[in-house]
This record gives structure tokens, C-alpha cells and sequence, in this order.
């Protein structure tokens, strides 16, 4: 997929998106992603490698990640950790495959305030 496909595909997706290839090189960032990355380079990350950005215990878990959808387990990885303001930050890295074959890692991240949590204690009741 080309980067302007994926710039349509997310582009309504309020949430921030990062794209990157097989070999962990970033390949897209979306508006918001941009924004979010500002201080870090923002749209120059594109062509970078996720562990450019992240410290050695990251990147550890990054390398851990992709070995393990390279063999075939695509179940996704969630991290979240909860900000000195109380909002939620929450990342879901999805693997992209095609015909089998591992293609990419698509890294969504959003901001969520507990109290609007379906689950959470102090979300809406179910």
C-alpha cells in the first residue's frame, strides 16, 4: 500500500497512527501521529526505524514482538499506562499480513478518560 492510500484510509481515524514496514522502518504517520511526534521530528520520522525512538528496554520488546509475528503468531500487543492527569494512554500495535506473510506493524494510540471506559470501575455501566 502506497502512502497516500494509507493517508485516505486514516484520515478520518481520530486516533494516532503510526505505519511501519517489516523491517520496523517507519513508512507512515498520520496527522495526528505527526502532531503527536512534533517534538521528535514529526514527518521526518517517515524512512526512521521504530527503535530510533525508544530506549533499549523498548526496543528489546519491539525486536521480541516482531520475531513473534514473523512466526506466524499475530496476536496483537496492547501497552497502557495511565498519565499524572488521569487520562489513559493506550497503544495497540496490530500486525499487517498478507497471504501469510508478514507485511508490517500498524501502531494505534489514543487518550481515553477512565470514567468513558465500558468495564472500567469508574467507566459507564455495560
Amino acid at each position: 500500500m502506497q502512502p497516500e492510500e494509507l493517508g485516505q484510509l486514516f484520515a478520518g481515524l481520530r486516533a494516532v497512527v503510526t505505519i511501519a514496514d517489516e523491517t520496523g522502518h517507519i513508512v507512515y504517520l498520520n496527522d495526528l501521529a505527526q502532531e503527536h511526534y512534533g517534538d521528535r521530528g514529526g514527518g521526518d520520522l517517515v524512512g526512521t526505524h521504530l527503535n530510533d525512538c525508544h530506549n533499549p528496554t523498548s526496543q528489546a520488546e519491539i525486536e521480541a514482538m516482531y520475531a513473534r509475528y514473523r512466526a506466524g503468531d499475530y496476536t496483537p500487543t496492547r501497552y497502557y499506562q495511565e498519565k499524572e492527569d488521569g487520562v489513559g494512554e493506550t497503544i495497540v500495535l496490530i500486525p499487517l499480513a498478507v497471504d501469510g506473510r508478514l507485511r508490517g506493524v500498524a501502531e494505534l494510540m489514543w487518550y481515553e478518560r477512565p470514567e468513558l471506559v465500558i468495564g472500567s470501575p469508574v467507566g459507564p455501566e455495560t
